[in-house]
């Protein structure tokens, strides 16, 4: 067995390890004390605990071993980019400089974003020995937790006898049998936005480049791409699609249609949502011959296709002429669709189309679901800004018989009582429109059990809001009937619906389009039993 490593970096020197821990535990190349008391999930890429008390929860997850890039720096910026940053707005860490044991290296940092209105802060630790490198990361709303995670990281013990070594980085290493050495498939390609570097390390913006090939086993294939960068006022979103052909190591791109697209960015300004189309022209679409290769790296177990063009090419972009791009084993895209994007290349889309018939009703992709909008209620300014526990959530649901049910509920912590607007009526698709028609409804007040204060949690300001006491209040409701131009889309990673309109509406307010993110009936707004 290796020394134990039991390097505690800055973060949690101040903190007194008195948790009790339960019995070792070995996963792949390391070997630890379980924390008593946390809930254990292993998957295939790591195993985790789970720790959950009233308002607060932390999460600890110990990562299988990868190939190391050598350094101690390039690894740690790595895993933060792919296990910390991916998908949420988060600070640049705060790092602690690499220290040495014996043959391992160590390096730490911390950073702090939201969820759910609440600051979570995340810590992870990152070992290397030039061979392979193995991370912990932990993430947790309340300090407590972190003892935790100091007794687990100073009861660390790896063994890199058993660990699998790197092979040169450039070997084109026979595939698998599961012939993952063919083009056909998913290929992403993406590159984070940063503002320059701090001390050596890379400052991100949260703004990213991304492109992605999908090749389809008919010979036809789309090439997306994205552009949300911190300093563009607007999105950059285009695509093409055509036929390929490989000959030898030579693949040949020949696109038949392709469009540039320029999107504003949303109100909030987030890096994964839309706000309106700004304009639209077709691509210049330019037929290539590539050399290509495709290398599997027998240390992280991945697949890299790469293209060499003698000149910067339309698609790609840039001013290098070797392109590399990693296959996307998830086989979800990367780079997702504006809203009402419809691409007819055979492959699949973020729109779907139905007729206004009684049959295709039943199976339209928007029957038997919850569709909810919401926001949350926020005290403060700037940096200072707090979750109230209060919430303004629009929900619709659509039956599969023509009929459906819109409410609006408004729930504020600084109030006794809370809103609640409701109709129902009918609805008909036709194509990419739905007509909304109410046929009645009211708008109501209604008092919550119990009172809402700052003296509460927002938790407990939450549950205080999601109540519902008397109605002391009913007012008749606008029924207005509105034609939507509609799709099932992504919203960041969720699956919404989306209805474009061409101004203010009685249900949605002020505004062109607004996403409704699909939601499970157990998380969804709670309603009063009276309405159906």
């Amino acid at each position: 067995m290796n020394r134990f490593i039991k390097i505690i970096f800055l973060q949690l020197l101040l903190l007194t390890a008195s948790t009790t821990f339960g019995q070792k535990k070995t996963y792949g190349v390391i070997t630890y004390d379980v924390p008593a008391g946390w809930t254990e999930k292993t998957t295939d890429g790591n195993t985790s605990y789970s720790k959950i008390d009233g308002g607060s929860w932390a999460q600890i997850a110990v990562y299988a071993q990868r190939a190391s890039s050598g350094d101690i720096q390039t690894d740690f910026d790595k895993d933060w980019t792919e296990l910390v940053a991916t998908n949420k707005t988060i600070s640049s860490p705060e790092k602690t400089a690499p220290q040495a044991d014996g043959e391992w290296t160590v390096m730490s940092g911390s950073g702090i974003w939201q969820y759910n209105g609440a600051n979570v802060a995340t810590i992870l630790t990152v070992y290397s020995n030039k061979n392979i490198c193995v991370a912990v990361l932990c993430n947790s709303t309340a300090q407590p937790y972190l003892k935790d995670y100091q007794t687990l990281i100073g009861s660390l013990d790896i063994n890199a006898s058993s660990a699998t070594t790197n092979q040169p980085e450039s070997t084109n290493v026979s595939a698998p049998a599961s012939n993952n050495g063919s083009v056909i498939g998913l290929w992403s390609y993406n590159l984070l936005e940063t503002s320059g570097y701090a001390n050596g390390m890379p400052q991100y913006t949260a703004g990213y480049f991304r492109r992605e090939y999908k090749f389809n086993a008919d010979g036809t294939y789309l090439f997306l791409f994205k552009t949300f960068s911190a300093y563009q006022k607007s999105i950059l979103f285009g695509y093409e699609t055509g036929k390929w052909s490989v000959n030898g190591n030579h693949l040949t791109i020949i696109p038949s249609q392709g469009k540039n697209e320029e999107w504003s960015k949303s109100a909030g300004g987030r890096n994964n949502e839309w706000g309106s189309l700004i304009k639209s022209y077709p691509s210049k679409l330019e037929q290539v011959t590539y050399q290509f290769e495709i290398k599997y790296y027998e240390g992280s177990k991945s697949y890299a296709l790469i293209l060499t063009y003698d000149k910067p090419t339309e698609r790609e972009g840039a001013t290098e002429k070797t392109f590399s791009y990693s296959r996307n084993d998830r086989k979800e895209p990367l780079v997702d669709f504006p809203p009402g994007t419809k691409i007819s290349s055979g492959t699949k889309t973020a729109q779907q189309s139905n007729s206004g018939n009684a049959a295709n009703k039943i199976s339209s992709p928007i029957a038997g679901k919850i569709w909810e909008g919401s926001s949350l209620e926020r005290s403060g300014s700037g940096n200072m800004q707090f979750n109230t526990g209060g919430f303004f959530t629009g929900q619709y649901y659509f039956n599969a018989d023509g009929t459906y049910r819109f409410v609006n509920v408004n729930a504020s912590s600084f109030t006794d009582t809370k809103s609640l607007n409701y109709e129902t009526g009918t609805y008909t698709i036709n194509g990419d429109q739905l007509t909304i028609k109410p046929s009645r409804g009211a708008n109501e007040e209604w008092t919550k059990v119990g009172k809402t204060s700052n003296g509460n949690s927002d938790m407990g300001n939450r549950k205080i809001n999601e109540s519902w006491n008397k109605k002391v209040k009913s007012n008749s409701r606008k029924l207005e009937t509105y034609t939507y131009t509609f799709s099932v889309g992504q919203n960041g990673n969720k699956t919404a619906l989306i209805l474009q309109r061409g101004g203010k509406t009685e249900r949605e307010g002020d505004g062109k389009i607004s996403y409704y993110n699909e939601t499970a009936k157990e998380t969804a707004v709670k309603i009063p039993v009276e309405i159906k």
